[in-house]
């Protein structure tokens, strides 16, 4: 074979070896979000992944050095589906009272459940272990939908403005998070409220974030 024929040939094989990167990632991802759906972000193992995903352990390490690496790559594609909900459903609504937002927000995140189970963890877990680069992709892709929502919610919900627009998201991610321990305590916890004295501490999550929600909005509109 001559040299340059040989040249000639290399911009293929490269294209080909991407492809085949692309898919193996994409096999790892979807492997691991099939899992997700059926067992809490603890319980899941990497090898359960590469036996779904049909590769080796070792090269699904190739491609996600953690565990948590990997599911911030699954929340990330969570995050953009709700992100699409949010949107239509603004689009569909251009006028929408702050009583019927609240009660769509608690069931978009109750029709997406693997994307609620790992939104807690979110901080406090996930990217603190995954790598630079799988952090800044989810923060812009997260910056990207913000954006495009922020017009949208000034429009259906007359926020005052872009500042007000993007403060409401940041508080309604802060309330999801933060209120998650106390609708959800461990078993631990749940045993030692169950004392009449102590039981107000338990919440009920849907109705605490459906009325903190309308709070908010109230807030920034009035």
């Amino acid at each position: 074979m001559s040299r340059v024929a040989s040249i000639e040939r290399t911009p293929k094989k490269r294209a080909v070896l991407e492809k085949d990167k692309l898919s193996k990632k994409s096999s790892i991802i979807n492997a691991a979000a099939f899992l997700l759906q059926k067992k809490d972000w603890s319980q899941l193992s990497m090898d359960e992944v590469a036996k779904r995903a049909k590769i080796a352990k070792g090269t699904l390490y190739l491609y996600f050095p953690t565990k948590e690496d990997l599911c911030l790559r699954v929340h990330n594609i969570d995050y953009e589906a709700w992100f699409r909900d949010l949107i239509d459903y603004l689009v569909s609504n251009p006028k929408v009272t702050p009583e019927k937002f609240a009660n769509w927000f608690v069931d978009s995140m109750n029709n997406h459940p693997r994307f609620l189970k790992l939104l807690p963890i979110v901080p406090t877990i996930l990217e603190k272990n995954a790598s630079i680069e799988t952090i800044r992709e989810f923060k812009t892709n997260l910056r990207n939908q913000i954006l495009e929502v922020i017009p949208l919610l000034i429009s259906s919900l007359n926020f005052p403005n872009e500042e007000a627009s993007f403060f409401f998201l940041m508080q309604c991610h802060a309330l999801a998070v933060g209120s998650w321990s106390h609708g959800f305590p461990s078993a631990n916890v749940k045993e030692a409220l169950n004392e009449q004295s102590l039981n107000i501490f338990m919440i009920d999550y849907v109705q605490f974030v459906k009325r903190s929600v309308l709070t908010l909005i109230l807030g920034q509109t009035k």
